[in-house]
């Protein structure tokens, strides 16, 4: 499990949980990344990510477009999405969030071969700042003491043109000593120098412009033009903000930070000149290794799957990062510098802290063996049967809390056992599912409550629902087949409440031992939640292979019929639809059938 997104604590690992509630858990081995001196974002792996998209209140965001690679998805009503055995980059994998009224967001992490990277995503509020006149320049001030200072003719359009007129500015400064800051940071806060070397980033400060017009019209500095930003320094890092930092900006197109100039510190703030708009970044770098380790309960030697860790330096910043179902954890930190490795439990509650390094070179610390609080640990037990009653050898169970924490833990000989490092008081609310693989069969949850020790909810039954998902298409009368396992099939839809635009999809890596995509299939529509026919069909993508794919669909007002829709988690969405579309210049019918778990 990759461990890295580096913020002003230095960094956070990047959160590749191996956890889905729609998914068996695929564990593949993949060790430390070889050390390089350039950063190479061109090899890829095939793995998933899946995480959740919050407002600035912490609510979820439902309706969200998530874009990851070629994909494209909604987030449903808890704003959460999904991405399975999809083509990632292994040095930087990222997933971009679209949603009106905030700021376009992007979240980058390593990816490992087979994992299910999880990422927490804050969306930053986007309204307009203040106003000024293209032919006069202007100066916009946030009430935290962030300032644009724009000169006169300093404006063009999206093509390079002088632009003339109001011109409207978004305007948001990311508080380097913020507590959620590893939600709300854009990427991960891996640098790339000017040499093209990676690089973590400290951050003491980062703000985000965007220019449009009255209309709406995207605008931005033109060209042979600076504008002036002033960063404000927290009286917290004041005794260790330089005199002069590196500057960088978010290129959106790599989802990286990139060396782009200095900033020079006057007083309690970091003055800079930009030659363009996007978000900017007041970074001191350090050089890095890959770090590996395992976590294990110091009570029953049981993995500690999906617990948060931080890491912390001398000068206390610290990053974050979550283990996989294995209890493992890599990623990049520090090199040459003594740190502290704590873990937290479901508050954020440190309740266990070890020193570590200082490393020289990559490491694999091996198992770490944990103790645990009693008050913050629960440890939930029990069987799962068949429909005969017979024990589950092939299977799993769901585990769903609150706080939006879930765990795909594996069944062995029909027996489970699982510990959750709750929050020191209260009661915890859970939820068990129990599933069948070798049958496709899956149970009534089970909803229960805890406060400490040993939960056993008894005997579980995977029976009653048939748990097999698929996607079917005919194309020109020609079978593709998607079923999971071992195909990836899903759907997201985007709302609270109707209507609801749905999101489905299904992908298929090479059956032959490849990590290659070789089929894959997506497609939304909007609904109200009940079966109807005549749905409006929004998108639909097919890709075969190189030279049959496509992602036109040439008939006029396209719909498809929902048969079916249950409820989440245990519930099936179901429906077809018949259609004609572009291939390569060949219009080809396209008949889909499908039935995939909410």
């Amino acid at each position: 499990m990759k461990l890295l997104q580096l913020f002003r604590w230095f960094g956070v690992f990047a959160l590749l949980l191996t956890l889905s509630a729609c998914q068996r858990e695929i564990i593949l081995p993949d060790g430390p990344t070889t050390p390089t001196d350039v950063v190479n974002d061109n090899i890829t792996v095939v793995a998933g990510v899946r995480g959740t998209v919050i407002d600035e209140s912490g609510r979820p965001v439902s309706g969200a477009l998530v874009t990851c690679g070629l994909q494209t998805q909604s987030t449903d009503r808890y704003g959460t999405f999904s991405f399975k055995n999809i083509s990632l980059s292994k040095a930087n994998g990222s997933v971009k969030v679209v949603k009106p009224g905030y700021f376009t967001h992007y979240r980058s992490f390593l990816s490992t071969t087979g994992r299910m990277h999880q990422v927490r995503i804050q969306l930053l509020p986007k309204s307009n700042s203040g106003t000024f006149d293209a032919a006069s320049g202007g100066t916009v001030n946030l009430s935290n003491g962030a300032k644009l200072v724009m000169p006169a003719n300093a404006v063009a359009d999206a093509s390079g043109n002088a632009y003339s007129g109001q011109v409207q500015v978004a305007m948001t400064w990311i508080d380097p000593s913020a507590s959620n800051l590893a939600d709300i940071v854009m990427g991960d806060l891996r640098g790339v120098t000017t040499a093209g070397q990676e690089r973590g980033l400290e951050t003491y400060g980062m703000i985000g412009v965007e220019l449009t017009s009255p209309s709406g019209q995207p605008l931005n500095v033109a060209a042979g033009k600076k504008a002036d930003l002033s960063f404000p320094i927290p009286a917290s890092l004041s005794g260790t903000a330089p005199a002069t930092i590196d500057l960088w900006h978010f290129n959106e197109t790599r989802a990286r930070w990139m060396q782009e100039g200095t900033a020079t510190r006057s007083g309690n703030m970091y003055q800079a000149q930009v030659s363009h708009f996007s978000f900017w970044n007041c970074d001191a770098p350090f050089p890095l290794i890959d770090l590996c380790m395992t976590l294990q309960s110091a009570t029953g030697n049981q993995p500690l799957n999906n617990v948060a860790v931080t890491i912390r330096r001398p000068n206390n910043s610290s990053g974050y990062g979550r283990t996989d179902s294995s209890g493992q954890l890599c990623g990049k930190v520090p090199k040459n510098e003594a740190l502290v490795l704590s873990v937290l439990d479901q508050c954020g509650t440190v309740v266990y802290t070890q020193n570590i390094g200082p490393f020289t070179a990559n490491t694999d610390l091996g198992v770490i063996q944990v103790t645990i609080p009693t008050p913050n640990q629960v440890t939930i037990t029990g069987t799962v049967t068949d429909c005969s009653n017979n024990p589950v050898t092939n299977g799993a169970v769901l585990i769903y809390t609150g706080g939006a924490f879930a765990y795909t833990v594996p069944v062995t000989n029909g027996a489970f056992s699982h510990t959750i490092l709750r929050c020191n008081g209260g009661t915890l609310n859970f939820n068990v599912l129990g599933v069948d693989y070798n049958t496709l069969q899956q149970g009534v949850p089970y909803s229960g409550t805890a406060t400490t020790g040993t939960a056993n909810v008894g005997a579980i039954q995977a029976c009653g629902t048939a748990a097999t998902e698929f996607i079917e298409l005919l194309i020109d009368g020609t079978p593709y087949n998607f079923v999971s396992p071992p195909d990836q099939v899903s759907i997201r839809d985007s709302a609270s409440a109707p209507p609801f635009n749905a999101w489905v999809s299904g992908v298929r890596i090479n059956q032959g031992g490849g990590t290659n995509i070789t089929t894959a299939v997506n497609f939304n529509f909007n609904h109200n939640g009940v079966v109807a026919n005549g749905l409006p069909l929004q998108t639909a993508t097919v890709y075969l292979s190189q030279t049959l794919s496509s992602q036109q669909i040439v008939t006029v007002n396209p719909t498809m019929n929902l048969t079916g829709y249950g409820v989440p988690v245990t519930g099936f969405a179901e429906g077809n639809f018949n259609v004609w579309m572009n291939f390569g210049g060949t219009n080809r019918n396209v008949v889909c059938t499908f039935k995939v778990r909410r």
